[in-house]
């Protein structure tokens, strides 16, 4: 299933990671592409909102970050992943993305996931965030 949003603010961007959020059963891995300042992060804060994550930030120069979720009956914890800064495979594996993904309890959060989208689990949701304007991004959402 695919679906197209354009926002035209920080603020929407959020309110539609937030519904993203709102229909998640089950935690699963969701991967975003973008260049550098297209809204990974700015949507990641939305997803981390629904789930009362009220402050998130880039994981960029520690590569993952780990928050704890509360507020959802399956879903016990927020993994966001940043891979800008890996170079190979065996330095994601390192991080045990796989048991990660293959717990339905994690949500696993992924920026630059086309560095390795060879070993990305086939069952996840593709983000594809696109600068259109200085505050406007179109959102293509693509569920596999």
């Amino acid at each position: 299933m695919e679906q197209l949003f354009v926002s035209s603010s920080t603020e929407e961007t959020q309110e539609i990671a937030y519904r993203l959020a709102s229909g998640l059963k089950k935690g699963t891995t969701l991967c975003l592409y973008g260049s550098l300042a297209a809204g990974k992060t700015t949507f990641t804060q939305g997803l981390a909102s629904f789930f009362g994550i009220s402050r998130l930030v880039s994981p960029t120069f520690i590569i993952m970050r780990q928050y704890p979720v509360t507020l959802h009956p399956v879903i016990k914890t927020l993994y966001h992943l940043d891979l800008y800064r890996l170079n190979s495979v065996e330095e994601i594996k390192a991080f045990d993305v796989e048991e990660i993904w293959n717990d339905p309890t994690n949500l696993l959060i992924i920026e630059w996931p086309e560095k390795f989208v060879d070993i990305l689990p086939k069952n996840r949701i593709d983000i594809f965030l696109k600068a259109t304007g200085d505050n406007q991004r179109e959102i293509r959402i693509l569920t596999h």
